[in-house]
């Protein structure tokens, strides 16, 4: 059985998705033995690889969808989510870093 795990988020970076955070969704997703794509509107990117991540042209607000299809599936959308969730901890974007025990 293939397990899919999907989620939509917003990009809150004022600088888009360039480098440095695509670099992290890159780190993020090698970690887990799934496949994951990245969707914004009719583009689709594989997130382990970093010319296709920077290829979507992700600006400030763009949605986007994470989906994963695996045996990790759900770990990694979840993993990728917490990335936009804290504006990939930019303390330039205006977001607060989240705190917790979850870190």
């Amino acid at each position: 059985m293939t397990y899919t795990a999907q989620k939509t988020v917003r990009v809150g970076l004022e600088q888009g998705l360039h480098m440095v955070p695509c670099s992290l969704i890159v780190r993020t997703a090698e970690r887990f033995s799934c496949e994951i794509q990245i969707q914004k509107e009719d583009r689709s990117a594989d997130a382990k690889t970093m010319l296709d991540l920077l290829t979507l042209s992700a600006e400030n607000g763009s949605v986007l969808v994470l989906e994963a299809r695996g045996a990790e599936a759900g770990e990694a959308v979840k993993a990728l989510a917490r990335l936009f969730e804290s504006n990939f901890d930019d303390p330039a974007s205006g977001s607060q870093p989240a705190t917790g025990s979850d870190r």
